[in-house]
């Protein structure tokens, strides 16, 4: 427990300990005789020494034939009066009326309420003086001199001995503890019988509370209910009994006869005491069977907990330690005049640090329910008390509902309340368990997905979001994590492993990208410079969770709050009937791509481009590929568009798909129309476009302007360029189709020189590349041109890697032959065999022929190396080849 500080009083109560020893020998004890001024009913009771001595009636106990007379001789006929036995018989009648459930079964019980304030006078005059109360002076006697024998330094006060023992409950002996406990059941059921509750509170309760019934505990409920309205000592000496009744249930009064048939069904094996039952009550208060008057008070403490940490005994002795070092919390937590709510906002900003098992589980406990009910976040509550009221006034509390209703409204809230607002929805994106309607709607999935998955660092969270697709995911849980998602893509922030993975880069790449700090989301702004500068990114586990984020984008139109932005209107207008995830409706807009807002159309290319870095962000392509991509293109590495080129170089594999081979066609003629969309040209060529295409790029056409004046520019390019725009545009010639944006110039070729003698080239990948290669070597050999200028241009460009093999390949063959021939005519052997036309047929070498065979192939390769060394350099060839020049600028 948390100690309690006593300041200078320490060294008066060692003095008043000393004087008590001295005393107790003069201590006077019940006087049997009655006194002269007594009635016969009468007795004179000193048990406690340094308390006044007092004159009880009938033995400490009601009189038996009073106004509880019918009740005693139905109910109490076998109780012997005395020490309070008749007064607890008939308080037992008095609480089974307040609690009386008909469903229950049994005899109603009627107590008149003649009779219960007898009783209630009765144990009101008692506790004013401890020797009234016998019992509790005979068994209190040794802790009350022990502890609170202070009043021959103060004086007497009404009931001051007995407060002194209710505050140090903890330190007593059993018997004692258990007539204090009596005791507070007294004081919870009526609290004139509390002298200092009574005296403080007296006149708050007779302008507040007229006209409520005494008894009950229904004085003290009223006046907690308007708690606002209350005198200072009154608000102390209430808050005070709240605090001394917190551990049992019993002593909540009101809740305890509003919750007994909730006690009795769902806490029945639970024993009351150090809150256990209040904590099952907590639990069970959404289960279905749980009655709106139960969870109403049961709410109502919890209410009562948030905003003062000590009303939850548990938390104040589990966590002493953390709320001393954690937060800073330097006030003496059992004095009435300290109040601060922040001290659980602080264990929960904090929960991760905590390493006391126990404490972590309550404070994590307690941030749930602040994420359920506005009414248990207190720092919320109270920054969007006026918001609530003009923009949720009809929402009911409880399952986040007003929370959402903020949310959802958060450009019409006060500045202070949408700043709170937005810090609170960043602390609860770490845990699921604070995405209570998530939680609730997913609870089969996180058993069926998710069952080994921790829920803390949004691992849960994550998981769902992996299996939202699966066939067996529920629809209710679906739409929340589609509602988490498009949360999480509004902010940065709000994306909890994102946010954590990339602060160092954030602050590096985009630390000026948005700024705001009045609870304003960013809008996707510092998401989008993420995606844009993802290449600079350096901390890997920053990398993944941008690309994760990306495929959110992808699967999900909304995910990019950007591009919905700009093609909401759109999506309207031509996709509105289309369900969203899978990329369905980015799919949707790219097929009314000429209909669409310049806006729109913009983002949709920006998103294209995303996606052509990586095949993981094109569902579509993953799905119809998914075998093809295990077979031939296993070991690559997504990024880059390598797995992309991969499954373009394979498609004329006799193994390889038509479903894929006719998505990885559709992607390569796609990439015709924009530069940007062939990732490795766009890094490669970014200098020559920004340099030589500047207008072209400009014009954001869909028209391959780029590519085209790319072309026209070949010999101005770097070398990079130039390899990267060869490969786009042989690989546009691999998938030849008749208007084809970069092929077009071709078609009167293709038609006439290859289609022609072979009409089905144009469905094999790669025929018409390989057919116009081989023209275009005609051509070279012969001298005049079997191509068209445009086309040949086009060709030569393209390099097709068949044509030049098959060229190098011929080539080596040559010189190799003209070598040894060479030899022949000088040595007169015989090294080559012919057939009848002369021509080379095979080669024989033995004993020092074949040594000069080596060597001439020594010869061969280097002038191969010479050859390759000069091809690279642009060195021009000697007289006896024939060379295409590439003109400058122009061809």
């Amino acid at each position: 427990m948390l100690q309690r500080g006593r300041g200078g009083l320490l060294a008066l109560l060692f003095v008043a300990l000393a004087l008590a020893s001295c005393a107790a020998a003069q201590n006077a004890t019940i006087d049997n005789s009655t006194t002269a001024n007594a009635t016969p009913n009468t007795k004179t009771v000193q048990e406690i020494a340094f308390a006044p001595a007092a004159v009880v009636a009938n033995d400490d106990d009601i009189a038996s034939n009073g106004n509880c007379l019918k009740e005693i001789k139905k109910h109490c006929v076998d109780v012997q009066m005395g020490e309070s036995r008749l007064a607890d018989c008939v308080s037992d009648l008095i609480a089974e009326t307040e609690v009386q459930d008909p469903e229950n079964g049994g005899d109603d019980v009627d107590v008149s309420d003649a009779c219960r304030e007898e009783v209630y006078q009765y144990k009101i005059s008692r506790n004013a003086n401890i020797n009234k109360n016998i019992p509790l002076a005979k068994a209190c006697k040794i802790d009350a001199e022990k502890h609170c024998n202070i009043t021959w330094f103060f004086g007497y006060k009404s009931g001051q001995i007995i407060s002194c023992l209710r505050e140090i409950k903890e330190q007593l002996a059993p018997a004692c503890a258990k007539q204090i406990f009596k005791l507070q059941m007294d004081v919870a059921v009526d609290f004139r019988a509390d002298p200092q509750l009574f005296e403080n509170c007296k006149d708050d309760a007779k302008t507040l509370c007229e006209g409520v019934k005494f008894g009950g505990g229904r004085v003290q409920a009223c006046l907690r209910d308007k708690r606002m309205q209350l005198s200072w000592g009154c608000e102390e000496q209430l808050f005070r009994q709240e605090l001394e009744d917190a551990d049992d249930v019993r002593l909540s009064v009101r809740l305890y006869t509003r919750c007994i048939k909730e006690k009795r069904k769902f806490c029945a094996e639970v024993e009351p005491g150090v809150a256990k039952v209040k904590d099952c009550l907590e639990s069970h208060r959404n289960d279905d069977g749980f009655g709106a008057e139960c969870k109403e008070e049961v709410d109502k403490m919890i209410e009562s907990r948030v905003r003062d940490f000590r009303l939850d005994s548990r938390l104040r002795s589990t966590c002493e330690n953390d709320i001393y070092n954690m937060c800073a919390f330097f006030g003496d937590v059992d004095s009435l005049e300290t109040e601060d709510v922040s001290v659980v906002k602080c264990l929960q900003d904090y929960m991760n640090e905590i390493t006391n098992p126990m404490c972590k589980s309550l404070v994590k406990k307690y941030k749930e329910l602040a994420a359920e009910d506005i009414r248990f976040d207190v720092p919320l509550a109270e920054a969007c008390f006026e918001d609530r009221q003009r923009l949720c006034a009809n929402v009911p509390p409880g399952s986040a509902r007003v929370i959402r209703c903020l949310t959802n409204n958060r450009e019409q809230l006060g500045t202070i309340c949408r700043a709170t607002l937005f810090d609170e929805e960043v602390r609860f994106s770490e845990n699921i368990d604070f995405q209570y309607p998530m939680k609730v709607a997913c609870e089969k999935e996180l058993k069926l997905f998710c069952k080994d998955v921790p829920h803390g660092e949004a691992r849960a969270i994550r998981c769902l979001q992996d299996k939202k697709d699966d066939p067996d995911f529920g629809k209710e849980c679906r739409k929340q994590v589609l509602a988490y998602e498009k949360e999480a893509a509004s902010d940065y922030r709000l994306n909890y492993r994102l946010n954590k993975s990339c602060k160092e880069d954030i602050n590096k790449l985009c630390e000026n990208v948005c700024a705001v700090g009045d609870g304003s989301t960013c809008g996707g702004t510092v998401l989008r410079c993420l995606t844009e500068k993802k290449d600079e990114i350096t901390k890997e586990a920053c990398q993944q969770e941008v690309l994760y984020f990306e495929k959110m984008e992808v699967s999900n139109f909304n995910n990019d709050v950007i591009l919905a932005a700009a093609c909401r209107d759109d999506v309207a207008n031509f996709c509105s009937a289309v369900e969203s995830g899978e990329g369905r409706v980015h799919e949707c807009l790219r097929k009314h791509r000429t209909q669409l807002s310049d806006a729109c159309r913009k983002e949709e290319l920006l998103l294209e481009e995303q996606e052509a870095e990586n095949v993981q962000l094109v569902p579509g392509l993953l799905r119809t590929c998914r075998n093809e991509r295990r077979t031939f293109c296993v070991g690559v590495a997504p990024g880059q568009a390598r797995v992309f080129r991969c499954l373009a170089e394979k498609m004329s594999d006799p193994d390889f798909g038509e479903a894929c081979r006719k998505e990885i066609t559709t992607k390569l003629q796609r990439r015709q129309a924009n530069w940007k969309l062939d990732p490795t040209l766009r890094k490669a060529c970014k200098t020559s476009v920004q340099t030589l295409c500047a207008a072209e790029d400009a014009a954001n056409s869909e028209e391959g302007l780029v590519y085209k004046c790319l072309a026209s520019h070949y010999m101005d390019l770097d070398e990079g360029c130039q390899k990267e725009l060869g490969r786009a545009v042989h690989m546009a010639f691999y998938v030849w189709s008749k208007g084809a944006i970069l092929t077009a110039d071709c078609d009167a070729d293709v038609a006439q020189l290859c289609l022609e003698s072979r009409p089905n080239m144009a469905s094999t990948p790669g025929a018409v590349g390989q057919c116009l290669a081989a023209k275009l070597e005609e051509s070279s050999k012969s001298g005049s041109s079997l191509l068209s200028d445009k086309c040949t241009a086009l060709v030569d460009v393209a390099e097709p890697p068949n044509m030049k093999q098959a060229f190098e390949a011929s080539l080596t063959v040559a010189l190799l032959q003209s070598q040894l021939a060479a030899v022949e005519g000088a040595t007169g052997l015989t090294m080559l065999n012919r057939d009848r036309q002369g021509n080379a047929q095979s080669l024989t070498l033995s004993g020092w022929t074949a040594l000069l065979g080596i060597a001439s192939m020594v010869v061969l390769v280097m002038f191969g190396a010479n050859f390759a060394y000069r091809k690279y350099r642009g060195v021009p060839e000697q007289a006896g080849y024939t060379l295409v020049v590439k003109g400058k600028g122009q061809r």
